[in-house]
């Protein structure tokens, strides 16, 4: 059986976020994270992986709602970007162009 994996970093990243989001996202979110933690996120959700920025992935939570996550190491993982799916597809854009990332 595969080692689940853990949140290591973006926890602020999720709380800001949370702050202002309806409790049905905020629900939505938290089941993606735990297929991510699980290591079912690719069986159960779409998953995009981003080839221009090295070791993060989109995963789209619905239509509307996206987590963007970095894979830290084989134990570890960090939210990265909470928010629609367009804004984190651009946020690889931004980020392999050496901007930094942010919440949204």
């Amino acid at each position: 059986m595969a080692r689940r994996l853990r949140l290591g970093s973006g926890i602020d990243v999720l709380n800001a976020w949370t702050d202002a989001a309806r409790e049905a996202d905020v629900k939505a979110v938290a089941d993606a994270l735990f297929a991510i933690v699980e290591r079912s996120v690719y069986r159960d959700y779409p998953v995009i992986d981003d080839s221009t920025v090295a070791r993060e992935l989109v995963v789209v939570v619905r239509d509307d709602l996206a987590v963007r996550v970095r894979l830290d190491d084989v134990e570890k993982f960090g939210i990265v970007f909470v928010g629609t799916p367009a804004a984190a597809l651009e946020l690889r854009k931004k980020r392999a162009a050496g901007s930094p990332a942010g919440a949204g």
